[in-house]
C-alpha cells in the first residue's frame, strides 16, 4: 500500500510539469495594449480615451477600453461608453454571461438616483417617482 502511494505521488509530480507547460502553449499570449486600442479604434470607428489592464471572475486577462463616439454620430455624438476586450483576441466582450440557471450581470455600478441635497432636482422639490 504504501509503495502504491509513493508511485501516485510521484507519477502526480511528473504529470503536473507537463501539464502546465500544456496549457501555457494552448493559451494565446495577451496582445498589448496599443494593439488592442488599434483594433478597437478601427473597428467601432470610436476613439479610444484609455485602455487599463483588468481580469474577470474566472480570471481570464482582459482590457477595460474607454471609447469615444465620433461627433458625427448623430444623438451618441462624444458618447463615452467602456467596453470590455478580450486580451488575447481583442475583440469586445459580452456585458453579461450565460449560466445554466440564467445570466449575470456585470458588477459594480449604481442605478440609484442622486436623491443628495447637491442634486438640483432636490432643492427645486422634485417628486422622485
Amino acid at each position: 500500500m504504501r509503495s502504491f502511494l509513493i508511485g501516485l505521488l510521484l507519477a502526480g509530480a511528473v504529470a503536473a510539469p507537463a501539464a502546465a507547460q500544456t496549457s501555457a502553449q494552448t493559451s494565446p499570449a495577451a496582445k498589448p495594449a496599443d494593439e488592442v486600442k488599434r483594433i478597437v479604434e478601427q473597428t467601432y470607428n470610436v476613439q479610444v480615451l484609455r485602455v487599463t489592464e483588468a481580469a474577470l471572475e474566472d480570471g481570464t486577462a482582459v482590457y477595460k477600453v474607454a471609447a469615444m463616439m465620433p461627433g458625427t454620430a448623430g444623438n451618441a455624438a462624444f458618447m463615452v461608453n467602456t467596453l470590455t476586450v478580450d486580451a488575447a483576441t481583442g475583440l469586445a466582450l459580452p456585458p453579461f454571461r450565460h449560466h445554466a440557471a440564467g445570466y449575470s450581470l456585470p458588477q459594480g455600478g449604481s442605478y440609484e438616483p442622486n436623491r443628495t441635497s447637491n442634486n438640483p432636482a432636490v432643492a427645486r422639490g422634485h417628486t422622485w417617482r
